[in-house]
């Protein structure tokens, strides 16, 4: 889609943010990220974002024209479903993708159309984890991985609701959703063009977000509720409502975002200047510290010499709220804190607070065709200060990633979510590649996505000294 989103109030975002700059810089040479640094409180009132909601009406309207379903519904009537990666359905280079330290404790490829497919990629992932502290939504343990499309010229993402319920008939089964904008007043609705880069549930609420490189309307955080999931009625490939059917590209079922927070102007992915706007792309929950907080991440490119890599974090309303992002008077929500490092490659994090210390784990995901990632382990300032007490760290503690050893985590990573109740870390890797390394290819494919999950006590022993 392109231009503004109207008819529901999911206002399009303006133009005209200024220069986002960084404080310091954390490196000392490329491959030793050192400390993380704090960014100015200029460059954090640049992350400002504003709340537009669908009207009441629209999500009335929507409740009154298509029929309504349940993560529960979804979740227990799969129809794909994945696999053991040491079985016979999954590969050698499906085996291969697995991280190699920490060992992990369970890895699963998808089934074959999926483990190939040249039309969508996995990127974000989240899980019942995140909406809910005892891991559960209701009875069942679900996690959710959301896919790009490949061609940015019919952009749009679709989400796997995987079941991961112990004693279920349908663990390791999922099923296909589509998210999807709604129109014309909340009787129809349209394809939702994201990258759909990061993902986290926050109760009944989940947030995804919408940054495609150049488009001034989707640098942004959308959100869709669990209670407005519809069924459609013919599995056609066309998205909407037509008459008296209703079709969601072939899937049975479709999410409709209820509203969006965004910046106000787009970004570019290959703009690594100091002043440049980040694009909004992993998206992970914290809930290790009071107040729990949405934390964000900006992609660059591993192969980008001297650039830097931005986190930064918002607080979360109640889950009780209609939107879960909490915001000031003015309806705006303000960034907490924005951090700066020199690790790229940066596809998803995990957020944790140790001896009283935030951590931030994550990788440089690679983007070579077989090498693994590179894991790390990154210490933030603590309230007031401006560089981060202790050393960025990968593979036995070490500073930098000048070895292969280092060269320990899953290849092309993506998106990670944690199991508290498990004491798990999941997350996913994204290629099926051509054998020299392209994507996307309409021949010949490496099947190398899994979805994997490793013990949290597990990671940080393996990044610490």
């Amino acid at each position: 889609m392109t231009g503004r989103v109207t008819a529901v109030g999911i206002a399009a975002l303006a133009l005209g943010l200024a220069s986002l700059g960084a404080a310091g810089s954390a490196s000392a040479s490329p491959g030793t990220p050192g400390k993380a640094v704090r960014a100015s409180a200029a460059a954090a009132a640049k992350l400002e974002l504003t709340v537009h909601r669908v009207s009441d009406a629209s999500q009335q309207a929507m409740d009154d024209t298509f029929a309504n379903s349940s993560i529960h519904t979804i979740a227990n009537t799969v129809n794909h479903h994945l696999h053991t990666v040491t079985g016979g359905d999954c590969t050698a280079d499906e085996k291969d993708t697995v991280p190699l330290t920490p060992t992990a404790s369970s890895a699963y490829c998808w089934d074959a159309g999926d483990a190939a497919t040249q039309s969508f990629s996995p990127q974000g992932m989240t899980s019942s984890g995140d909406a809910d502290s005892d891991g559960l939504w209701g009875t069942d343990r679900v996690l959710l991985s959301g896919w790009a499309s490949a061609p940015k010229t019919t952009a749009m993402g679709r989400i796997a609701v995987i079941n991961d319920t112990d004693g279920s008939p349908n663990k390791l089964g999922y099923r296909w959703v589509l998210p999807v904008i709604p129109t014309a007043g909340g009787t129809n609705f349209t394809r939702f063009p994201s990258h759909m880069g990061g993902m986290v549930w926050w109760g009944d609420k989940l947030l995804v977000t919408a940054s495609l490189d150049g488009d001034p309307h989707h640098n942004a955080i959308y959100v869709f509720s669990t209670k407005h999931i519809y069924q459609a009625n013919t599995n056609a490939s066309w998205i909407g409502h037509n008459g008296s059917q209703v079709s969601a590209h072939g899937y049975q079922y479709f999410w409709p975002a209820i509203g969006s927070y965004g910046v106000t102007s787009a970004c570019s992915y290959n703009d690594h200047s100091a002043d440049r706007l980040p694009c909004f792309d992993g998206l992970s929950m914290d809930r290790s510290q009071d107040p729990y907080t949405l934390v964000a991440n900006e992609w660059v490119s591993s192969g980008t010499v001297g650039a830097t890599s931005r986190i930064w974090r918002y607080k979360l309303a109640p889950t009780s709220r209609l939107m879960p992002i909490a915001v000031n008077s003015a309806g705006h929500a303000d960034p907490i804190d924005v951090y700066d490092t020199d690790i790229v490659g940066i596809q998803g994090t995990l957020n944790q607070t140790e001896n009283g210390e935030r951590v931030v784990y994550t990788a440089d995901s690679l983007g070579s065709p077989g090498v693994h990632g590179i894991p790390w382990r990154v210490p933030l300032p603590a309230t007031g200060a401006q560089t981060a007490a202790h050393e960025t760290t990968s593979t036995g503690g070490s500073t930098s990633a000048g070895t292969a050893a280092e060269h320990s985590w899953a290849q092309h990573s993506e998106g990670m979510t944690f199991m508290a109740d498990q004491n798990q870390v999941w997350a996913q890797t994204e290629w099926a590649a051509a054998p020299d390394g392209t994507y996307p290819t309409t021949g010949t494919v490496v099947r190398q996505r899994i979805v994997f999950s490793v013990p949290m006590g597990d990671l940080r022993s393996s990044l610490v000294s």
